[in-house]
């Protein structure tokens, strides 16, 4: 198992003690421990975990705008730990990529098996999103491609299989990507 870092946060010092050491027992490095969720963010930035441990209490407000934000951003796995099954919490939880949830009490074997999905997820959605971004990308080539490809058809006379060797063979014999040859043309003659 790999090291990983963590960060709790929440105001049962007793449960969260418990699951620090067991954590730490583990080989998880602790962070740093935080009262308030409002320092949750900074703190996550600053010292970029793996995982971060929170204690859902009876002010969820609070706590799900900053959830919202760990979600939205990705910034890393989240364990929720609640007093006992809250469906408000679950519902909310159930919509989210980089969330999920433990009831107390805390025992050694869940909460590592909770930890390890958690972290496993967690490395599965940054990997999507890794895919998602190429993917955009090579769309986003593939139109200014296009784009050039009609303006030489229109313009110029060509074909549209010659003109897409046009640009390939000038990316090709100037090694620069198709993207950028296809960009100069579009500023050109555009």
């Amino acid at each position: 198992m790999d090291c990983s870092k963590f960060i709790i946060s929440g105001e049962d010092k007793r449960t969260l003690t418990l699951f620090k050491n067991i954590l730490v027992s583990s080989g998880h490095v602790f962070i740093g421990y935080l009262k308030e969720p409002t320092n949750l963010l900074r703190c996550i930035r600053t010292n970029v975990p793996d995982f971060i441990i929170v204690e859902a209490t009876n002010d969820f407000s609070e706590l799900k705008r900053v959830l919202e934000i760990i979600d939205d951003e990705i910034l890393a796995a989240c364990v929720v730990v609640m007093n006992t099954k809250n469906d408000k919490i679950i519902e909310f939880i159930k919509g989210k990529r980089v969330l999920s949830y433990i009831t107390k009490p805390v025992y050694e074997e869940p909460a590592l098996q909770v930890i390890d999905m958690s972290l496993l997820n967690y490395s599965r959605i940054i990997e999507y999103e890794r895919k998602v971004k190429k993917l955009n990308e090579t769309l986003e080539s593939r139109k200014i491609v296009e784009k050039a490809k009609w303006i030489l058809v229109q313009k110029d006379g060509y074909t549209e299989e010659a003109a897409y060797e046009v640009i390939r063979r000038k990316s090709r014999d100037n090694r620069i990507p198709m993207k950028e040859i296809a960009e100069a043309l579009i500023l050109t003659k555009g």
